[in-house]
């Protein structure tokens, strides 16, 4: 787990998570819904575009590198207004190129596009008439917006603007930011919200179709549900065949949107249906930053792609363009290699659904499509290719009725069988022994009949140990997370009490079990825990490891679990350390049975 401070707690308490209610015009029926949502859930694959005064600064301040994401380098630093503001002034992205930027959303395979027009720094990328704090006042003098308004209708790519609620540069936008002196008194956030719908009407009658509208920074509390509401009706009154996100209140039932918004992960659990879109960094940080190298993989990228896709939601990348609007080049990389994989493996993205599983499979996971006449199609998008050559299936009713390699031309069958292994049916494909992809290998297996899965629980080793993986958990609460980035498969942020996670598991025998806890836990961290389990309960102390991922394994105690059968295992934290934010940062929770030790004298 990254290292948590107050705004990240902040940025995903207001991203609503994972899936929380989100609710149309209530006059749309449920046909025409889906008719206006039915391209967004069929693209599965879009690019995010982060620009701004941030990308000027890249990371610096007066000289100084700025902690955290670009993006927040206003607030971050509490900077004066008279010191950031400058940074208009030096606004020049003359390479800035919307035609070249289509082209490559084209070639990596991505079927729509969402930019900030205006980030929280107020600042405008476009030509507003409702303040001077925008492109037009810079050195560039280009709306930006418009130029690529023009190349996506050219190219028949799909638009969205991102839009900010929140403003730190706006005289009427309350509470300040830390830093901003500025008295508040005289400050109207009705007369801000007015500003809103005008900077909004220009950005849905100035330039065209609109697709989506992609909303941030409403968890001030300035900010209500009804307001989101307000504003939700007043932009679907503009552009009526517009998707808009859930990022217009603070939660629950009568909060506006139609689809969620995790960001920087990949949920680990299927929608169930609902409509959501992660949004993810190339590297760490949304907009440019000189000293941000940690780029993720294109493995990883296909992989994060594969899995939103096996889960029902989309993928939203980000790229952050540099000062003088070129794009970095490991982005362009990495976009490339991916638009190289799913010219191959598309189908098995594009227009999919969601997998019969809610989770990861221990080799990757699936997507499918309904083929008609009874027949489903099973995408097996496998990232670990089984060194004997045979992928299982596992826990499936469904009869198979063939299998073959997507990247083979003349789709030659794979040899299929079923069987029953520990009580569930299982599909073996004998694959063979070389994956035919580096980043993700996609193996086509046809069932009869809707998919029927058997639901999932841990199952002993042959020794009776039960390892349970924070990938299999379920998560409980609205912070809390799994972080599936490669080498962490760990559940962090946990920083609310509250929140909490269990797996479903089968006791194989009652007895003395040890249970034995890896975590990371960073500096000022940690507090207590308690692991319960068929009525018995464990509490047991979390210490610094040196950091979130720097993983420590240590006994937490014994458990005398005295019921065997399907039971369920909860880990809960009871109390933050004083002065921490979390308590630890956990990747997997064992319980190893102990050697029955009979009293002296017993034979």
């Amino acid at each position: 787990m990254r290292k948590v401070e107050l705004i990240a707690l902040v940025l995903m308490l207001a991203a609503g998570m994972f899936l929380q209610s989100t609710r149309a015009l209530s006059q749309e029926t449920t046909a025409e819904r889906d008719q206006r949502m039915d391209w967004w859930r069929d693209a599965r694959f879009g690019m995010f575009i982060h620009f701004g005064l941030y990308s000027v600064a890249a990371g610096q301040l007066d000289g100084k590198p700025v902690n955290g994401c670009s993006t927040w380098t206003l607030s971050t630093t509490k900077a004066p207004l008279e010191k950031y503001v400058p940074l208009k002034d030096r606004f020049n992205p003359t390479q800035f190129d919307a035609e070249w930027i289509v082209r490559l959303a084209e070639a990596a395979g991505m079927k729509y596009i969402v930019i900030t027009t205006r980030h929280h720094e107020g600042f405008s990328l476009f030509d507003t008439k409702h303040s001077d704090y925008d492109v037009m006042a810079s050195p560039l003098k280009r709306d930006l917006m418009k130029e690529l308004a023009d190349a996506c209708h050219t190219h028949n790519m799909r638009l969205g603007w991102y839009y900010s609620i929140l403003d730190w540069y706006h005289p009427d936008y309350t509470p300040r930011r830390p830093g901003d002196n500025r008295p508040a008194d005289r400050a109207d956030y009705g007369r801000y919200v007015k500003f809103m719908k005008d900077q909004l009407r220009e950005l849905l009658t100035n330039y065209g179709k609109i697709d989506v509208l992609w909303f941030d920074g409403s968890w001030d509390r300035t900010f209500t549900n009804k307001q989101g509401q307000e504003i939700y009706d007043y932009v679907r009154g503009l552009q009526p065949g517009i998707i808009i996100n859930n990022r217009l209140g603070h939660g629950g039932a009568d909060q506006a949107g139609d689809f969620g918004t995790p960001e920087q992960y990949v949920p680990p659990i299927s929608s169930g249906g609902q409509n959501w879109e992660a949004c993810m960094t190339i590297n760490d940080t949304w907009g440019f930053k000189n000293q941000d190298h940690n780029w993720k993989s294109a493995t990883t990228l296909i992989q994060m792609l594969a899995n939103c896709a096996s889960k029902g939601g989309n993928y939203l990348l980000n790229i952050g363009p540099a000062p003088d609007g070129t794009i970095p080049q490991p982005s362009v990389d990495r976009l490339e290699e991916m638009g190289r994989w799913l010219a191959v493996n598309g189908q098995s993205i594009y227009g999919t659904n969601a997998g019969p599983y809610r989770r990861r499979l221990p080799w990757g996971c699936i997507t499918s499509k309904d083929l008609g006449d009874d027949r489903v199609r099973l995408f097996l998008h496998v990232f670990d290719w089984p060194k004997d050559g045979r992928l299982v299936v596992p826990r499936i009713e469904n009869t198979p009725i063939a299998a073959f390699l997507l990247t083979d031309p003349v789709r030659k069958p794979l040899t299929v069988s079923q069987q029953e292994t520990d009580g569930d049916k299982e599909i073996r494909v004998d694959v063979g022994p070389k994956a035919p992809s580096e980043h993700d290998s996609v193996v086509v297996l046809d069932i009869r009949g809707r998919p029927q899965v058997t639901f999932y629980r841990v199952k002993p080793a042959a020794d009776g140990t039960l390892e349970l993986l924070a990938r299999d958990a379920e998560l409980n609460g609205p912070v809390i997370r799994y972080d599936g980035l490669p080498g962490r498969d760990s559940i962090g942020y946990w920083t609310r009490m509250r929140d909490w996670v269990n797996w479903p598991v089968h006791i194989p025998k009652p007895g003395k079990y040890q249970v034995e806890i890896t975590y990371g836990c960073a500096p000022g961290n940690g507090g207590k825990y308690r692991v319960d389990v068929a009525g018995e309960k464990l509490e047991a102390e979390a210490h610094d490891t040196g950091g979130w991922f720097d993983r420590l394994t240590v006994v937490a105690g014994m458990v005398d679990i005295k019921k065997a059968g399907n039971q369920s295992v909860a880990l809960r934290c009871l109390k933050v350390r004083n002065g921490g934010v979390a308590v630890f940062d956990v990747q997997k929770l064992v319980l190893r049975p102990l050697p029955n030790v009979k009293p002296k004298g017993e034979n």
